[in-house]
């Protein structure tokens, strides 16, 4: 169809443009041929050769001419064509749309209707639930001072817990650096001790052997005695015996210099932290004294049975027998050990209770640290409780605000409101019942 009015507008054109080309020809040569008037005079012949050949250029040019010219008119006359073609359907698809727009505006009209019925019965709605939101705020209110007083009591509670730690902590440090002192005293005492005890060992060594050349003498004097009680030398006898007690007055007189040495000792010692291990020392060698004095009675003893009656050889044998079978060395040496081991239990117990003490204070530190956790689980809690505080006050304060623009209410709102206000109220309903399990 598009090409047949094409073809017929072309066709019209072709009729027309002879017309057209016609008249431009006989302006044409009517302005030549003013132009040519002037010029006759020169010379007529060469004149009409160049008319000739001017003409025959200028109809080749004027065919040129017409030939682009209907090709511009053609050109316009497609594009009108196409652009006529085109209103004609944008003129039916705007009268399809008008028709659709009409259908769509009855169907409008409904919906609007059903939005206003559907508005009025969001308005009771809303008003419902703000009688709802005002009783939750109450409570929330309520709710809100009971968590304050409660969060006050928890840091009251955990204010004293914390002075309580810290004394706890200032009486641990104290009693572990009484601990530290005790230990440190007590390593140097037993130093001082065990030097003590080796100078000791030492003077007993010394007593021992003085011993024993007091027992060689007393046999070389009871051998003598025999030889001389065999020649009837009793003025002798009793001679060697003055001798024996003077030797024996003078070992009393070095026992009693050595117990005043170790009384000195117990003096000194009775001013130092030690003094419970200076006593069991100085009982130790108190016993190793009342030995030696022992066996120097028993030797005068037996000088005395010696002078007195016949049988002073048999009682002097049995007591130089049980006085040499006597372990001296041995018992020295188990005093010593036992002093040794004695010190070595009191470090002990002092280490036992330094680590009870440490003990104690790794206790306190993991309370301090549960008290801690609790303070700061309770201050996550009360931060939640506050923002969600606000986000209801924020729900409330919109909700109030557009109470107030309900008189021109729009359609679209309530229906987007309603959902979030159900929401919030379920919400609070829960939290509410949430709180009430947990107290």
């Amino acid at each position: 169809m598009l090409f047949w009015f094409v073809s017929d507008d072309v066709c019209d054109l072709k009729a027309e443009l002879p017309g057209i080309g016609s008249e431009l020809t006989v302006k044409e040569r009517g302005s030549l041929q003013e132009n040519e008037e002037p010029e006759r005079g020169n010379g007529e012949k060469g004149q009409e050769d160049e008319r000739e050949k001017n003409e025959e250029e200028d109809q080749e040019q004027r065919a040129v001419e017409e030939e682009e010219e209907l090709e511009v008119l053609r050109s316009q006359v497609v594009q009108l064509l196409l652009e006529l073609e085109e209103t004609r359907e944008v003129s039916q698809r705007h009268e399809e749309s008008y028709n659709e727009l009409q259908g769509a505006y009855g169907l409008l009209e409904e919906e609007r209707l059903a939005s206003a019925h559907q508005a009025e019965s969001f308005t009771r709605q809303i008003q419902r639930l703000q009688g709802q939101l005002r009783s939750v705020q109450e409570e929330l209110d309520s709710l809100e001072e009971e968590k304050a007083s409660e969060l006050w009591e928890a840091q009251e509670e955990l204010r004293v817990a914390q002075e309580e730690v810290q004394e706890l902590q200032q009486a641990a440090e104290e009693a572990a650096a009484e601990r530290e002192n005790d230990i440190a005293l007590l390593q140097e005492e037993l130093c001082r001790l065990r030097a003590e005890l080796e100078r000791l060992r030492g003077t007993t060594q010394e007593y021992e052997l003085e011993l024993t050349t007091l027992r060689a003498e007393i046999s070389m004097k009871n051998q003598h005695r025999a030889v001389q009680e065999e020649g009837g030398g009793v003025g002798q006898l009793m001679e060697e015996c003055r001798s024996l007690k003077d030797e024996c007055q003078i070992l009393k007189n070095d026992n009693k210099q050595l117990s005043e040495k170790l009384d000195i000792l117990e003096q000194q010692r009775a001013s130092s932290p030690g003094s419970s291990l200076a006593l069991s020392t100085e009982h130790l060698f108190g016993e190793k004294d009342n030995d030696v004095e022992q066996e120097v009675k028993a030797e005068g003893f037996v000088s005395t049975l010696e002078v007195e009656g016949g049988k002073w050889r048999d009682a002097g044998s049995q007591k130089n027998i049980s006085f040499e079978g006597k372990p001296v060395t041995p018992t020295a040496t188990s005093g010593g050990f036992s002093e040794v081991f004695s010190l070595r239990d009191q470090l002990k117990q002092a280490e036992e209770k330094a680590s009870q003490v440490q003990r104690e204070c790794d206790g306190l530190k993991g309370e301090l640290k549960e008290l801690q956790g609790l303070y700061e689980s309770s201050q996550k809690e009360r931060a939640e409780l506050e923002a969600e505080l606000h986000r209801y006050k924020a729900e409330l304060d919109r909700l109030a605000g557009r109470k107030a623009q309900s008189s021109t209410p729009s359609s679209e709102c309530p229906i987007l409101s309603i959902p979030f206000i159900g929401m919030v109220v379920i919400f609070g309903l829960i939290w509410c019942c949430w709180k009430e399990l947990l107290s």
